[in-house]
């Protein structure tokens, strides 16, 4: 029986070239991997650099004809071949002033009522509103403020301003002249409607970031609940600075909305009530009728200007955002790390101390400062005002082009192709090419985006390549739609110029190119801070039971963080189905059903934009339409990104 039992178990027998090979398919695929990854890094930089290069390469004669009196001149003529860029800086910078004025005191009152006043489950929904609002397109905006904010404009608030502010000393001079229904206080305007949300998310993270204690601290000094805000908005004034160089510079870059509010006036005039230009919209209106190389050259150049300056604003407000929220998250690991002893609690009573006895010198206690309560109070229902207004914005915008849009809409609208004035038209090739343009941009787009997010958190150290590529894809993040449809241009459509160009002449594939660039920078970032949200115990556990790193990647780490990352190519997608400016230097558009992405093609928004401009009140019923189903195909993608989000929250609860 013994020998019965005795049975040999079977044994591993190594074979050595069978390991041998394995080892090396998984070292080559690493290697694959990690290839793969660093490409879609440097292609993050070389877009940077092919956009840099493009427009110095394209501007070169005409910075060798003008100089830098490019940028003091005031003449701009086409047909004597004088060019000036002076009226566009100055109504680029203007305009944005203007939005800065009106949207700044909204956005910080916003954001302290989302961190400081409304309850978790008001603060959400209020927040998802407001961000709703950077949603929509500009294009909307721009037909809008157009159709429905500049008869309210003209018939009340400018003839106020001209009567009263247009004879005070020192300023009248900015509201002289019969007012126009198209004018640079317009532009500002709708420009600080379009920069609100964006300024209230930063401004609120950076409260996000400041540490308890500044609050509890003001409160023991017997501050009022406006006190405490004002030490808050202290501790953060360098990120909320940078908050407002953001919405500065969003508001430079801006194209469709200012173009259809401005009045899209060469000339140069200081009165805010007159018609006026930026950069971005002459570029819009000029641009494809440039009819010879010295104009064209000069229109590159005013884009290189434009560039110039928003990247450097970009770059200095996330630089300084970056700092706020980096030195919040670093008090708050200090504080937690940090072991509390009797000495160190005797030295922080005795700060404490010498800190209260400096502060109650300066802050009036609200206990015995009958004024300071009534400031309170003023001060907090002005922030749930401020919050108020950008909801009813919203509301504004949504209900107006509800009610112009639904009545337009038919089953015409979505079966049949734009025709003449007057007969049954539709817009179902615009709506199809809108799909496809989204769908090959994010051919191109999502793959690249995916690949530099996975760099930067898998295999990125700290040093300054790093360090450069994340700050590029920020940068890139803001860089103005019309100055990537220059690119864009140049790189594809061009047949003839400067620059190597493919050649292909007006299509969807260089609209498509265009729309992976804005994709690009959104991808890249969430497809990082997702990653990171990994904990680095799924990356050992795979690699101690044998798996490789592009296993560990592939298999742990991208499905661990999948709703995230699935969460920014919708964000992203729903950021170009609404452009129009590449598009007018790339796909141009038609009235025909396109499927060759070779040819010039369909899109809702280029449509939208053509009949926008125009008389016929058919065509203006069916831009209100095309609009509706704009706003509701963006809206849908919002909530989708709204609900993924919510999911994985609660599934890490």
């Amino acid at each position: 029986m013994a020998e019965q039992l005795a049975v040999s178990a079977p044994q591993y027998q190594p074979n050595a070239a069978s390991d041998g090979r394995k080892i090396q398919i998984r070292r080559l695929l690493d290697g694959v991997m990690f290839g793969l990854s660093s490409g879609g890094a440097f292609g993050v930089i070389a877009l940077l650099i092919a956009l840099t290069t493009v427009l110095v390469v394209g501007s070169f004669p005409a910075i060798k004809a003008f100089g830098w009196g490019f940028l003091t001149s005031t003449n701009w003529d086409p047909v004597q071949r004088e060019f000036g860029a002076l009226p566009f800086i100055y109504g680029t910078f203007v305009s944005s002033l203007l939005a800065l004025l009106f949207a700044v005191p909204l956005s910080v009152g916003a954001a302290l009522f989302l961190v400081r006043i409304a309850k978790p489950w008001l603060a959400g929904p209020v927040s998802f509103l407001i961000e709703l609002l950077a949603a929509i397109p500009s294009i909307v905006f721009g037909f809008w403020g157009r159709a429905a904010l500049i008869p309210i404009l003209q018939s009340y608030v400018y003839p106020f301003l001209k009567s009263t502010l247009g004879n005070v000393p020192g300023i009248g001079f900015l509201f002289a002249g019969s007012p126009q229904a198209q004018n640079m206080l317009t532009a500002g305007i709708v420009l600080a409607i379009m920069i609100t949300p964006i300024v209230t998310a930063v401004v609120r993270d950076v409260l996000l970031t400041v540490p308890r204690d500044i609050e509890e601290g003001a409160y023991a000094l017997g501050a009022t609940w406006w006190q405490a805000c004002k030490a808050m908005l202290n501790y953060g004034k360098i990120g909320i600075f940078g908050a407002v160089i953001l919405g500065f510079a969003r508001a430079i870059g801006e194209t469709m909305a200012v173009t259809m509010v401005i009045g899209n006036n060469n000339d140069l005039n200081f009165s805010l009530l007159a018609p006026a230009s930026t950069m971005s919209s002459l570029l819009a209106n000029e641009f494809q009728n440039a009819d010879n190389p010295l104009y064209l050259h000069s229109l590159i150049y005013l884009a290189l200007v434009l560039l110039a300056m928003t990247l450097i604003l970009n770059g200095i407000a996330r630089l300084l955002v970056n700092r706020v929220k980096n030195e919040g998250n670093m008090r708050k690991r200090r504080a937690s790390a940090e072991s509390i002893t009797p000495a160190a609690l005797t030295a922080e009573a005795a700060a404490s101390s010498v800190c209260s006895a400096h502060a109650l010198r300066t802050i009036a206690i609200s206990q015995i400062n009958r004024f300071v309560r009534y400031v309170n109070v003023v001060f907090k229902a002005l922030c749930v005002s401020s919050a108020t207004l950008a909801i009813a914005f919203l509301a504004l915008i949504f209900g107006y082009v509800l009610f112009k849009g639904f009545t337009s809409l038919s089953w015409e609208f979505f079966m049949q192709n734009p025709g003449a004035p007057g007969s049954p038209i539709g817009m179902k090739n615009c709506i199809i090419g809108t799909i496809m343009l989204v769908g090959m941009a994010s051919c191109f787009g999502v793959p690249l985006g995916m690949l530099c997010g996975i760099y930067l958190s898998e295999y990125a150290k700290k040093t300054w390549y790093n360090d450069l590529v994340r700050l590029t894809v920020d940068v890139l993040a803001g860089t103005p739609s019309i100055i990537v449809g220059v690119l864009a241009y140049e790189l594809v459509i061009a047949k003839s110029g400067d620059f190597p160009s493919l050649g292909l002449g007006n299509s969807g594939i260089g609209g498509a190119m265009a729309l992976a660039f804005l994709m690009v920078p959104i991808i890249s970032r969430t497809t990082e801070e997702m990653l990171r949200l990994v904990p680095d115990s799924y990356r050992e556990a795979s690699l101690a039971v044998g798996g490789a790193k592009y296993q560990t990647i592939l298999k742990v780490v991208l499905p661990a963080a999948k709703s995230g990352i699935v969460t920014g190519i919708m964000l992203s997608v729903a950021r170009v189905a609404g452009e129009t400016a590449p598009l007018i230097f790339t796909a141009v558009g038609s009235d025909q059903d396109v499927y060759d992405p070779f040819k010039p093609f369909p899109a809702l928004t280029l449509k939208i934009f053509q009949y926008s401009q125009s008389s016929e009140d058919k065509w203006l019923e069916q831009a209100w339409a095309g609009m509706l189903v704009l706003i509701f195909m963006i809206t849908m993608l919002s909530m989708a990104l709204r609900y993924v989000t919510r999911v994985k929250k609660s599934a890490k609860a």
